[in-house]
Protein backbone atom coordinates (compact mmCIF):
# COMPACT_ATOMS: atom_id res chain seq x y z
CA UNK A 1 0.00 0.00 0.00
CA UNK A 2 2.96 2.18 0.62
CA UNK A 3 4.65 1.87 -2.09
CA UNK A 4 0.91 2.35 -4.34
CA UNK A 5 1.01 5.81 -2.79
CA UNK A 6 4.46 6.50 -3.06
CA UNK A 7 3.75 6.00 -6.85
CA UNK A 8 0.47 8.11 -6.64
CA UNK A 9 2.17 11.09 -5.19
CA UNK A 10 5.21 10.98 -7.54
CA UNK A 11 2.66 11.34 -10.16
CA UNK A 12 0.45 13.82 -8.94
CA UNK A 13 1.87 15.84 -6.23
CA UNK A 14 3.47 18.88 -8.04
CA UNK A 15 6.94 21.00 -6.03
CA UNK A 16 5.74 22.68 -3.09
CA UNK A 17 6.10 26.08 -4.84
CA UNK A 18 3.60 25.00 -7.89
CA UNK A 19 1.34 23.67 -5.17
CA UNK A 20 1.57 26.98 -2.83
CA UNK A 21 0.08 29.01 -6.14
CA UNK A 22 -2.77 26.50 -7.40
CA UNK A 23 -3.19 27.01 -3.62
CA UNK A 24 -3.76 30.64 -3.74
CA UNK A 25 -5.81 30.16 -6.97
CA UNK A 26 -8.62 28.05 -5.26
CA UNK A 27 -8.62 30.21 -1.87
CA UNK A 28 -9.17 33.07 -4.10
CA UNK A 29 -12.15 31.33 -6.34
CA UNK A 30 -13.76 29.93 -2.72
CA UNK A 31 -13.66 33.64 -1.16
CA UNK A 32 -14.93 35.55 -4.20
CA UNK A 33 -17.64 32.63 -4.59
CA UNK A 34 -18.83 32.17 -0.55
CA UNK A 35 -18.21 35.67 0.96
CA UNK A 36 -20.67 38.02 0.58
CA UNK A 37 -19.82 41.08 -1.60
CA UNK A 38 -21.17 44.32 0.04
CA UNK A 39 -20.10 46.00 -3.53
CA UNK A 40 -20.31 45.25 -7.01
CA UNK A 41 -19.13 41.73 -8.63
CA UNK A 42 -15.68 43.72 -10.01
CA UNK A 43 -15.24 45.68 -6.62
CA UNK A 44 -15.86 42.49 -4.58
CA UNK A 45 -13.01 41.13 -6.87
CA UNK A 46 -10.84 43.80 -6.69
CA UNK A 47 -11.08 44.06 -2.89
CA UNK A 48 -10.85 40.53 -2.26
CA UNK A 49 -7.09 40.67 -3.95
CA UNK A 50 -5.88 44.30 -2.61
CA UNK A 51 -7.31 43.76 0.60
CA UNK A 52 -7.19 40.07 1.21
CA UNK A 53 -4.55 38.65 -0.80
CA UNK A 54 -1.89 42.01 -1.12
CA UNK A 55 -3.01 42.63 2.39
CA UNK A 56 -1.82 39.68 3.94
CA UNK A 57 0.79 38.59 1.79
CA UNK A 58 3.45 39.71 3.78
CA UNK A 59 2.15 39.47 7.31
CA UNK A 60 4.60 36.47 7.64
CA UNK A 61 7.78 38.36 7.55
CA UNK A 62 8.45 38.15 11.00
CA UNK A 63 7.78 34.33 11.06
CA UNK A 64 9.93 33.67 8.05
CA UNK A 65 12.84 35.50 9.61
CA UNK A 66 12.25 33.63 12.81
CA UNK A 67 12.11 30.39 10.79
CA UNK A 68 15.08 31.35 8.54
CA UNK A 69 17.03 31.31 11.80
CA UNK A 70 15.66 28.66 13.76
CA UNK A 71 16.92 26.41 10.09
CA UNK A 72 19.96 27.97 10.30
CA UNK A 73 21.08 28.38 13.78
CA UNK A 74 19.44 24.64 14.38
CA UNK A 75 21.59 23.48 11.75
CA UNK A 76 25.24 25.43 12.81
CA UNK A 77 24.39 23.79 16.42
CA UNK A 78 24.56 20.16 14.64
CA UNK A 79 27.53 20.76 12.86
CA UNK A 80 29.60 21.54 16.20
CA UNK A 81 31.44 18.35 17.34
CA UNK A 82 30.04 17.62 20.80
CA UNK A 83 26.07 17.80 19.27
CA UNK A 84 27.27 15.94 16.03
CA UNK A 85 29.17 13.10 17.59
CA UNK A 86 25.91 12.67 20.07
CA UNK A 87 23.66 12.51 17.54
CA UNK A 88 26.06 10.11 14.85
CA UNK A 89 26.21 8.05 18.29
CA UNK A 90 22.29 7.29 18.73
CA UNK A 91 22.10 7.39 14.73
CA UNK A 92 24.37 4.23 14.72
CA UNK A 93 22.78 1.83 17.67
CA UNK A 94 20.34 0.64 15.33
CA UNK A 95 21.56 -2.95 14.24
CA UNK A 96 19.09 -2.84 11.09
CA UNK A 97 18.14 -0.26 8.76
CA UNK A 98 14.12 -1.68 9.62
CA UNK A 99 15.17 0.12 13.45
CA UNK A 100 16.95 2.68 12.27
CA UNK A 101 13.48 3.69 10.06
CA UNK A 102 11.74 2.64 12.88
CA UNK A 103 13.91 5.28 15.71
CA UNK A 104 14.00 8.25 13.56
CA UNK A 105 10.14 9.25 14.11
CA UNK A 106 10.89 8.93 17.46
CA UNK A 107 13.91 11.17 17.85
CA UNK A 108 12.00 13.82 15.90
CA UNK A 109 8.44 13.36 17.98
CA UNK A 110 10.69 14.20 21.02
CA UNK A 111 12.24 17.35 19.67
CA UNK A 112 8.83 18.46 18.05
CA UNK A 113 7.01 17.96 21.84
CA UNK A 114 9.60 20.08 23.49
CA UNK A 115 9.48 22.19 20.41
CA UNK A 116 8.09 22.16 16.47
CA UNK A 117 10.75 24.08 15.46
CA UNK A 118 13.19 22.09 17.21
CA UNK A 119 11.97 18.99 16.16
CA UNK A 120 11.87 20.32 12.22
CA UNK A 121 15.70 20.99 12.47
CA UNK A 122 16.79 17.92 14.90
CA UNK A 123 14.40 15.57 12.45
CA UNK A 124 15.98 16.34 9.02
CA UNK A 125 19.45 16.24 10.35
CA UNK A 126 18.97 12.73 12.34
CA UNK A 127 17.95 11.60 9.34
CA UNK A 128 21.33 12.64 7.29
CA UNK A 129 23.49 11.17 10.22
CA UNK A 130 21.13 7.71 10.12
CA UNK A 131 22.12 7.73 5.98
CA UNK A 132 25.55 8.45 6.71
CA UNK A 133 25.55 5.62 9.00
CA UNK A 134 23.85 3.35 6.94
CA UNK A 135 24.58 3.84 3.43
CA UNK A 136 22.53 1.84 1.68
CA UNK A 137 19.15 2.98 3.81
CA UNK A 138 16.05 4.39 2.04
CA UNK A 139 16.61 8.03 2.32
CA UNK A 140 13.21 9.21 1.46
CA UNK A 141 11.18 6.99 4.28
CA UNK A 142 13.53 7.57 7.23
CA UNK A 143 13.24 11.50 5.82
CA UNK A 144 9.55 11.36 5.57
CA UNK A 145 9.96 9.69 9.33
CA UNK A 146 11.47 12.72 10.49
CA UNK A 147 8.89 14.72 9.16
CA UNK A 148 6.14 12.21 10.16
CA UNK A 149 7.32 13.47 14.21
CA UNK A 150 5.93 16.66 13.63
CA UNK A 151 2.50 15.14 14.39
CA UNK A 152 2.62 15.46 17.52
CA UNK A 153 4.03 18.80 17.82
CA UNK A 154 0.25 21.11 18.72
CA UNK A 155 -0.01 18.49 21.97
CA UNK A 156 3.53 19.24 22.63
CA UNK A 157 4.91 22.10 25.51
CA UNK A 158 4.82 24.31 22.11
CA UNK A 159 1.67 23.86 20.87
CA UNK A 160 0.09 27.22 19.58
CA UNK A 161 -3.83 26.63 20.56
CA UNK A 162 -3.06 25.71 24.06
CA UNK A 163 -0.54 28.33 24.91
CA UNK A 164 -2.57 31.11 23.21
CA UNK A 165 -5.37 29.67 25.80
CA UNK A 166 -3.06 30.26 28.69
CA UNK A 167 -2.03 33.59 27.13
CA UNK A 168 -3.30 36.39 29.88
CA UNK A 169 -5.71 38.89 27.69
CA UNK A 170 -5.66 36.60 24.64
CA UNK A 171 -8.11 38.00 21.33
CA UNK A 172 -10.65 35.53 22.79
CA UNK A 173 -10.85 36.74 26.32
CA UNK A 174 -10.81 40.77 25.16
CA UNK A 175 -13.60 40.03 22.95
CA UNK A 176 -15.62 38.40 25.96
CA UNK A 177 -15.71 34.69 24.40
CA UNK A 178 -13.84 33.33 27.69
CA UNK A 179 -13.35 35.23 30.67
CA UNK A 180 -10.19 33.88 31.94
CA UNK A 181 -7.41 31.77 30.71
CA UNK A 182 -7.39 27.78 29.83
CA UNK A 183 -4.31 26.60 31.90
CA UNK A 184 -1.71 24.10 30.36
CA UNK A 185 -2.75 21.31 33.19
CA UNK A 186 -6.60 21.16 31.34
CA UNK A 187 -4.71 20.96 28.18
CA UNK A 188 -1.42 19.93 27.50
CA UNK A 189 -0.88 17.61 30.59
CA UNK A 190 -4.04 15.70 30.33
CA UNK A 191 -4.38 12.14 30.19
CA UNK A 192 -6.26 12.45 26.77
CA UNK A 193 -3.19 14.90 25.66
CA UNK A 194 -0.42 12.86 27.14
CA UNK A 195 -1.80 9.44 26.01
CA UNK A 196 -2.01 10.21 22.24
CA UNK A 197 1.52 11.66 21.99
CA UNK A 198 2.80 8.29 23.62
CA UNK A 199 0.92 5.99 21.41
CA UNK A 200 2.10 8.09 18.33
CA UNK A 201 5.62 8.17 19.35
CA UNK A 202 6.41 4.97 20.73
CA UNK A 203 4.20 2.80 19.18
CA UNK A 204 2.08 4.11 15.92
CA UNK A 205 4.60 6.00 14.32
CA UNK A 206 7.94 3.76 14.89
CA UNK A 207 5.94 0.83 13.99
CA UNK A 208 3.84 2.00 10.79
CA UNK A 209 7.82 2.86 9.08
CA UNK A 210 9.26 -0.35 10.57
CA UNK A 211 6.59 -2.58 8.47
CA UNK A 212 6.57 0.22 5.42
CA UNK A 213 10.34 -0.45 4.86
CA UNK A 214 11.07 -1.77 1.49
CA UNK A 215 11.98 -5.82 1.60
CA UNK A 216 13.84 -5.63 -1.52
CA UNK A 217 16.99 -3.66 -2.36
CA UNK A 218 15.18 -2.81 -5.69
CA UNK A 219 12.56 -0.76 -4.02
CA UNK A 220 14.81 1.52 -1.81
CA UNK A 221 16.09 4.94 -2.69
CA UNK A 222 19.57 5.03 -1.30
CA UNK A 223 21.35 8.53 -1.37
CA UNK A 224 24.81 8.77 -0.26
CA UNK A 225 25.10 12.36 2.13
CA UNK A 226 27.99 13.81 -0.08
CA UNK A 227 25.41 13.70 -3.04
CA UNK A 228 22.76 16.00 -1.41
CA UNK A 229 21.55 18.58 -3.27
CA UNK A 230 22.55 21.18 -0.96
CA UNK A 231 25.42 23.28 -0.09
CA UNK A 232 26.47 21.35 3.05
CA UNK A 233 29.41 18.74 3.42
CA UNK A 234 27.32 15.98 4.35
CA UNK A 235 26.74 16.71 8.07
CA UNK A 236 30.91 16.57 9.01
CA UNK A 237 31.05 19.29 11.54
CA UNK A 238 32.93 22.59 10.45
CA UNK A 239 36.25 22.69 12.10
CA UNK A 240 37.13 25.55 14.66
CA UNK A 241 40.78 25.11 13.67
CA UNK A 242 42.66 28.17 11.91
CA UNK A 243 44.16 27.42 8.97
CA UNK A 244 48.31 26.86 9.30
CA UNK A 245 49.70 30.00 8.23
CA UNK A 246 53.26 31.49 8.40
CA UNK A 247 51.42 34.82 10.43
CA UNK A 248 48.59 35.65 11.10
CA UNK A 249 46.97 39.12 11.50
CA UNK A 250 45.32 41.14 14.36
CA UNK A 251 42.09 40.65 12.06
CA UNK A 252 42.68 36.81 11.41
CA UNK A 253 43.22 36.16 15.45
CA UNK A 254 40.01 37.98 15.89
CA UNK A 255 38.34 35.84 13.77
CA UNK A 256 39.78 33.05 15.00
CA UNK A 257 39.50 34.25 19.02
CA UNK A 258 37.92 31.39 21.43
CA UNK A 259 37.79 34.20 24.41
CA UNK A 260 35.50 36.54 21.71
CA UNK A 261 33.42 32.98 21.09
CA UNK A 262 33.49 31.85 24.49
CA UNK A 263 32.41 35.64 25.88
CA UNK A 264 29.49 36.33 24.23
CA UNK A 265 28.37 32.77 23.92
CA UNK A 266 28.65 32.18 27.48
CA UNK A 267 26.86 35.59 28.47
CA UNK A 268 24.05 34.87 25.78
CA UNK A 269 23.57 31.34 27.62
CA UNK A 270 23.57 33.40 30.79
CA UNK A 271 20.54 35.15 29.21
CA UNK A 272 18.84 32.27 28.60
CA UNK A 273 18.50 31.31 31.99
CA UNK A 274 17.86 34.20 33.66
CA UNK A 275 14.63 33.77 30.74
CA UNK A 276 13.51 31.51 32.23
CA UNK A 277 14.79 31.29 35.67
CA UNK A 278 13.08 35.32 36.83
CA UNK A 279 9.41 34.61 36.12
CA UNK A 280 9.74 31.16 37.60
CA UNK A 281 11.18 32.32 40.83
CA UNK A 282 9.06 36.08 41.46
CA UNK A 283 5.72 34.97 39.64
CA UNK A 284 5.30 30.69 39.28
CA UNK A 285 5.45 30.57 35.70
CA UNK A 286 7.03 27.10 34.71
CA UNK A 287 9.78 26.88 32.13
CA UNK A 288 7.93 25.58 29.12
CA UNK A 289 5.45 28.51 29.23
CA UNK A 290 7.85 30.54 28.31
CA UNK A 291 8.77 28.56 25.67
CA UNK A 292 7.98 30.52 22.29
CA UNK A 293 10.17 30.85 18.56
CA UNK A 294 12.69 33.80 19.69
CA UNK A 295 14.42 31.97 22.76
CA UNK A 296 14.80 28.81 20.73
CA UNK A 297 16.37 30.75 18.35
CA UNK A 298 18.87 33.05 20.94
CA UNK A 299 19.89 29.65 22.55
CA UNK A 300 20.56 27.93 19.24
CA UNK A 301 22.77 30.87 18.21
CA UNK A 302 24.43 31.27 21.42
CA UNK A 303 25.09 27.67 21.89
CA UNK A 304 26.61 27.02 18.22
CA UNK A 305 28.83 29.98 18.65
CA UNK A 306 30.40 28.88 22.10
CA UNK A 307 30.73 25.11 20.94
CA UNK A 308 31.96 25.98 17.54
CA UNK A 309 34.70 27.63 19.50
CA UNK A 310 36.03 30.60 17.64
CA UNK A 311 33.46 33.61 15.55
CA UNK A 312 35.02 32.39 12.14
CA UNK A 313 33.85 28.19 12.68
CA UNK A 314 30.35 29.71 13.34
CA UNK A 315 30.63 31.75 9.87
CA UNK A 316 31.49 29.28 7.75
CA UNK A 317 28.96 27.30 9.53
CA UNK A 318 26.17 29.95 9.06
CA UNK A 319 27.29 30.18 4.93
CA UNK A 320 26.41 26.43 4.55
CA UNK A 321 23.27 26.86 6.06
CA UNK A 322 21.81 30.09 4.72
CA UNK A 323 21.78 27.87 1.15
CA UNK A 324 19.11 25.77 3.06
CA UNK A 325 16.49 28.54 3.33
CA UNK A 326 15.49 29.79 -0.05
CA UNK A 327 12.56 27.70 0.26
CA UNK A 328 11.05 29.67 3.51
CA UNK A 329 12.01 32.64 1.69
CA UNK A 330 9.80 32.32 -1.44
CA UNK A 331 6.86 30.78 -0.02
CA UNK A 332 6.02 31.64 3.31
CA UNK A 333 4.73 35.09 1.74
CA UNK A 334 2.45 32.99 -0.62
CA UNK A 335 0.83 30.99 2.40
CA UNK A 336 0.50 34.31 4.23
CA UNK A 337 -1.91 35.43 1.07
CA UNK A 338 -3.44 32.28 1.34
CA UNK A 339 -4.19 33.04 5.40
CA UNK A 340 -5.60 36.78 4.34
CA UNK A 341 -7.89 35.40 1.37
CA UNK A 342 -8.92 32.75 3.93
CA UNK A 343 -9.50 35.84 6.62
CA UNK A 344 -11.12 38.39 4.57
CA UNK A 345 -14.39 39.85 5.07
CA UNK A 346 -16.14 43.18 4.68
CA UNK A 347 -18.29 44.39 7.22
CA UNK A 348 -21.09 42.54 7.43
CA UNK A 349 -19.71 39.15 5.72
CA UNK A 350 -18.20 36.22 7.34
CA UNK A 351 -14.98 34.51 6.26
CA UNK A 352 -14.24 31.74 4.38
CA UNK A 353 -12.50 29.87 7.25
CA UNK A 354 -15.53 30.77 9.51
CA UNK A 355 -17.72 29.54 7.17
CA UNK A 356 -16.37 26.09 6.81
CA UNK A 357 -15.64 25.79 10.91
CA UNK A 358 -19.58 26.69 10.96
CA UNK A 359 -20.48 25.18 8.05
CA UNK A 360 -18.58 21.72 9.69
CA UNK A 361 -20.40 22.50 13.39
CA UNK A 362 -24.03 22.87 11.94
CA UNK A 363 -24.06 19.01 9.59
CA UNK A 364 -22.23 17.20 12.90
CA UNK A 365 -24.56 14.75 15.10
CA UNK A 366 -24.80 15.37 18.64
CA UNK A 367 -22.05 14.26 20.86
CA UNK A 368 -19.69 14.43 17.60
CA UNK A 369 -17.95 17.69 18.61
CA UNK A 370 -14.81 17.17 19.49
CA UNK A 371 -14.54 14.39 16.65
CA UNK A 372 -15.93 17.45 14.30
CA UNK A 373 -13.39 20.26 15.17
CA UNK A 374 -10.44 17.89 14.75
CA UNK A 375 -11.71 17.73 11.28
CA UNK A 376 -12.60 21.19 10.81
CA UNK A 377 -9.05 21.77 12.14
CA UNK A 378 -7.48 19.44 9.25
CA UNK A 379 -9.53 21.41 6.74
CA UNK A 380 -8.81 24.65 7.74
CA UNK A 381 -4.89 24.23 8.05
CA UNK A 382 -4.28 23.44 4.31
CA UNK A 383 -5.73 27.02 3.87
CA UNK A 384 -4.07 28.45 7.40
CA UNK A 385 -1.08 26.22 8.34
CA UNK A 386 -0.24 28.14 11.42
CA UNK A 387 -1.87 27.05 14.57
CA UNK A 388 -2.23 30.33 16.08
CA UNK A 389 -3.52 31.85 12.69
CA UNK A 390 -5.94 29.28 12.71
CA UNK A 391 -7.47 29.54 16.21
CA UNK A 392 -7.48 33.21 15.09
CA UNK A 393 -10.13 33.04 12.83
CA UNK A 394 -12.39 29.48 14.10
CA UNK A 395 -11.63 29.43 17.48
CA UNK A 396 -14.42 31.77 18.60
CA UNK A 397 -17.07 29.32 16.38
CA UNK A 398 -15.53 26.10 17.99
CA UNK A 399 -15.86 27.57 21.36
CA UNK A 400 -19.30 28.72 21.32
CA UNK A 401 -20.05 25.51 19.66
CA UNK A 402 -18.39 23.54 22.57
CA UNK A 403 -20.87 25.97 24.98
CA UNK A 404 -23.59 25.55 23.54
CA UNK A 405 -23.38 21.52 23.05
CA UNK A 406 -22.03 21.09 26.76
CA UNK A 407 -18.61 19.71 25.63
CA UNK A 408 -15.30 20.70 27.43
CA UNK A 409 -13.50 24.34 25.62
CA UNK A 410 -10.18 22.76 26.56
CA UNK A 411 -11.32 19.10 24.46
CA UNK A 412 -12.34 21.08 21.68
CA UNK A 413 -9.67 23.32 21.77
CA UNK A 414 -7.13 20.22 22.15
CA UNK A 415 -9.15 18.61 19.14
CA UNK A 416 -8.63 21.60 16.55
CA UNK A 417 -5.11 21.98 17.91
CA UNK A 418 -4.50 17.96 17.02
CA UNK A 419 -6.96 17.96 13.82
CA UNK A 420 -3.88 21.06 12.73
CA UNK A 421 -1.24 18.82 13.21
CA UNK A 422 -3.05 15.86 11.52
CA UNK A 423 -2.84 17.26 7.97
CA UNK A 424 0.25 18.87 8.03
CA UNK A 425 1.25 14.89 6.62
CA UNK A 426 -0.15 16.13 3.25
CA UNK A 427 0.58 19.95 3.14
CA UNK A 428 3.58 20.47 2.18
CA UNK A 429 4.35 24.12 4.26
CA UNK A 430 6.27 23.13 7.56
CA UNK A 431 8.18 20.68 5.30
CA UNK A 432 10.07 22.93 3.77
CA UNK A 433 13.26 23.61 6.32
CA UNK A 434 13.58 20.04 6.36
CA UNK A 435 13.29 19.03 2.83
CA UNK A 436 15.84 22.11 2.36
CA UNK A 437 18.42 20.18 4.91
CA UNK A 438 17.78 16.85 3.29
CA UNK A 439 18.11 18.00 -0.08
CA UNK A 440 14.79 15.75 -1.07
CA UNK A 441 11.63 17.01 -2.67
CA UNK A 442 8.08 16.91 -1.29
CA UNK A 443 7.14 14.13 -3.73
CA UNK A 444 9.91 12.17 -2.46
CA UNK A 445 8.45 11.72 1.51
CA UNK A 446 4.98 12.37 0.62
CA UNK A 447 3.67 9.06 -0.29
CA UNK A 448 4.70 7.89 3.17
CA UNK A 449 3.13 10.61 5.03
CA UNK A 450 -0.30 10.05 3.54
CA UNK A 451 -0.13 6.54 4.89
CA UNK A 452 0.51 8.53 8.31
CA UNK A 453 -1.91 10.61 7.77
CA UNK A 454 -4.66 7.79 7.20
CA UNK A 455 -3.50 5.70 10.25
CA UNK A 456 -3.08 8.19 12.90
CA UNK A 457 -6.49 10.36 11.58
CA UNK A 458 -8.32 7.02 13.24
CA UNK A 459 -6.32 6.98 15.95
CA UNK A 460 -6.34 10.68 17.16
CA UNK A 461 -10.46 10.65 16.37
CA UNK A 462 -10.46 8.16 18.69
CA UNK A 463 -8.63 9.57 21.41
CA UNK A 464 -9.94 13.44 21.25
CA UNK A 465 -12.93 12.14 21.49
CA UNK A 466 -13.01 9.26 24.34
CA UNK A 467 -10.62 9.52 26.01
CA UNK A 468 -10.52 11.14 29.62
CA UNK A 469 -9.16 14.88 29.87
Amino acid sequence: MAKHSKAAVHRYLPDAFIFAVLLTIITYILAFLAVEPQSGTVTHARRLMIDGWYGGFWNLLAFAMQMTLILMTGYALAQTDAVDHLLTKIASAPSTERRAAALVPIVAAIASFIHWGLGLVIGAIFARKVAESMREIDFPLIVAGAYSGFLVFHGGLAGSIPLLMNTEGNFLIEAGIISETLPTSQTIFTPMNLILVGVLTFIFLPLMFYLMYPGSDEEKTTIDPREFDTATDGGEPVSATAPVQTELSFADKLERSNLIAYSIGIAGLFAVGLYYAIPMVQDGVMPWNNLNLNIVNFFFLFAGLTLHGSPMAYIESMKEAVENVWGIILQFPFYAGIMGLMGYAPEGSVNLATQIAMGMINVSPDGTLPAVAFLTGGIVNFFVPSGGGEWSVIGETIIRAAEASDTSVARASMATAWGDAWTNMLQPFWAIPLLAISGLSVRDIMGYCVMILIGSGLIIVVGVTFLPM
